[in-house]
Order: C-alpha cells, then sequence, then structure tokens
C-alpha cells in the first residue's frame, strides 16, 4: 500500500485482561526468562507500529501494561465476562479510531517474531480474515477486515474472535509463521519451561 505509514488504517488489539487459571498464577505479570511475560507482545506490536504505523490498543485490567509506552489504554476490569468482553472493547476503539482492520494478538505468545506480524498484516484486504498460521495449524495473531465488526461485537461469554473466523472459512486468507514455535502461547507454568524466547 502506498504512502509513509502502510497500515496507518489497522489496529493491533493486545488480548491482555485473562486471569490465566491454567497457569495458576497472574501468568501475564510473572516473570518469563527474567522479563514479564506481556512484555513480548508489546515489543512486537511497537515494533510492527514503528514500521507500518499500526495504532497499538492495550485491553487490559492491570495497571503496568495500560501503562506501557506507545499503546492506547482500553482497560478491561471485568475480565471474568470474557474473551468476547475483551474483544468488544477492542473494536469498539478502533471503530472510533476509524480503523479499517483489527488485529487480534494475545499477550502470551513470547516467540512470535516481528517478521511474522508485519507479513500477516501486510497481507490485509477487504472482507478478508488473515490468519497466521504454520503447516496447517491456525494460530494467532488473526486479521479482521471492519466488515467483521459487527459479529464480533456480538459474541458472548468466553467467545473470541476465532468463532467469527469459523463461520467465514471461504474468507480466510493464511500467512505462514517463520517456525512453529512462534504459535506456542504460554498456558501453564510447564509450558513456559518448555520454550525459549527470542
Amino acid at each position: 500500500m502506498p504512502g509513509d505509514l502502510p497500515a496507518a488504517d489497522t489496529a493491533i488489539i493486545l488480548m491482555a485482561a485473562g486471569i490465566g487459571r491454567r497457569f495458576g498464577s497472574n501468568k501475564l505479570l510473572a516473570p518469563f526468562r527474567g522479563r514479564p511475560l506481556w512484555e513480548y507482545a508489546w515489543e512486537r506490536a511497537v515494533e510492527a507500529k514503528k514500521e507500518l504505523g499500526i495504532q497499538v490498543l492495550m485491553v487490559s485490567g492491570y495497571q503496568p501494561l495500560l501503562q506501557a509506552p506507545e499503546v492506547i489504554p482500553v482497560c478491561n476490569d471485568l475480565p471474568l465476562l470474557g474473551a468476547s468482553h475483551t474483544v468488544r472493547l477492542g473494536v469498539k476503539e478502533a471503530e472510533k479510531l476509524g480503523m479499517q482492520y483489527a488485529v487480534f494478538m494475545v499477550s502470551d505468545q513470547p516467540m512470535l517474531k516481528t517478521s511474522s506480524l508485519k507479513r500477516l498484516i501486510e497481507a490485509r484486504e477487504p472482507g478478508k480474515i488473515v490468519c497466521l498460521s504454520k503447516d496447517g495449524r491456525a494460530g494467532n495473531p488473526v486479521v479482521f477486515h471492519r466488515d467483521f465488526f459487527p459479529e464480533l461485537l456480538a459474541l458472548t461469554g468466553d467467545r473470541g474472535g476465532k468463532m467469527v473466523m469459523h463461520r467465514h472459512m471461504d474468507a480466510v486468507k493464511w500467512v505462514e509463521a517463520d517456525e512453529m514455535s512462534e504459535l506456542t502461547d504460554i498456558d501453564t507454568a510447564a509450558s513456559a519451561d518448555a520454550v525459549q524466547p527470542l
């Protein structure tokens, strides 16, 4: 796309409101290889912002995350309402900003590379959903065109954007990650011990 800011129509929604039941503690604030786990996703998002001109929305109830540099804070003080509440908060803010695309990015995926994230964003197009994958395995992040915002806003409970994606598989584009490990999320303390960060 032309211009100095090729993705100025796009917002990354950093989903960082979950309470990590399977992890056994507040996993996003927990140290992971010497740094809080959430910082890896935030760093990748900010790198993409600087190169592509996107906005970064941090949807969280945790003050250290809401106060992170280079993000627009979106407070989620009701995480028990589930993933759908985080999705709705992010989409509403993206709509206020006039965004055409929303990139849903989890905050417990420390192996994701900036190169894969950029390639995903650059593949966006009207009427499409773009999903990062590797060797046939679907993962995160996922990019939704604004055509899908109404369905995202109608989600309830612990249902996230993948439910909308599964309704529209004919609209899905796949972008290959560089490595399978990029799709690994840290859901348990055991999985935290099993991966090595970038």
